[in-house]
């Protein structure tokens, strides 16, 4: 049976460890309730929410969620519409700070602080994880799955549908895996199945692994560098 390589290993362990440092610093930046805040806002960017959804999908009283709101209003980082008797808000994407707080929120709190959270026991048994499709690109619509592809050995499916559980009920989304084994994997690619050819040339939120470790699997074990670039990509 496959077993991950000491360079593949030591680099999820790394990635562990770097995961834990961004929820450090978002927990010294935001305040739990920011962290709540922003944490639905730019998670589910295109849906818009009114006050009393923002007050039930975060547990944030009105008095609390009003002043967070107003504080993000005026700093330009979330935009509001007015759509019959109810505002909704949204995420600024016009924002000049746009791109790096939504991906500190993807990273901490976010999709991938949440994938990472839940991921964490399987982690050993893991070479890579990424979430792909619309959600990646941004182009999520409401209540749209989250697309997520993993590569890994021993890792049983009915496991990972039952690890997933948790992440689902925190995101408020339904999460599709696609779990292949690293033979299976560089199988595909030999075979040029375009499903995954179609997945690895979008854009991608990495939550266990990298570029370089996406392009890594796709080599025989001999000659397994996590510089080289195989030509499927």
């Amino acid at each position: 049976m496959l077993r991950k390589s000491p360079s593949i290993a030591g680099h999820a362990n790394y990635q562990f460890i770097h995961a834990k440092i961004w929820r450090m610093i978002a927990q010294a930046l935001f305040t739990p309730a920011q962290q709540k805040l922003l944490g639905l806002l730019f998670v589910r960017v295109n849906e818009g929410f009114h006050l009393n959804e923002i007050m039930r999908l975060t547990g944030l009283g009105s008095a609390s969620a009003q002043r967070e709101l107003r504080r993000l209003h005026e700093s330009g980082l979330i935009t509001s519409e007015r759509i019959g008797n109810v505002r909704r808000f949204w995420p600024n994407k016009e924002s000049l700070v746009y791109p790096e707080l939504s991906g500190l929120v993807q990273k901490t709190f976010g999709i991938v602080g949440v994938l990472s959270m839940t991921l964490a026991p399987l982690r050993a048994q893991l070479h890579l994880a990424f979430v792909s499709g619309a959600t990646a690109k941004g182009q999520d619509m409401p209540g749209s799955a989250i697309d997520l592809l993993l590569v890994g050995e021993e890792a049983n499916y009915g496991d990972l549908l039952t690890g997933l559980a948790p992440a689902e009920r925190t995101l408020r989304r339904k999460i599709n895996p696609n779990l292949y084994t690293l033979a299976d994997y560089r199988r595909r690619l030999r075979e040029g199945q375009p499903f995954l050819l179609q997945v690895l040339q979008q854009p991608k939120l990495f939550v266990i692994g990298d570029e370089s470790q996406l392009h890594a699997l796709a080599l025989p074990d001999s000659s397994m560098q996590a510089n080289d670039t195989p030509s499927v990509f």
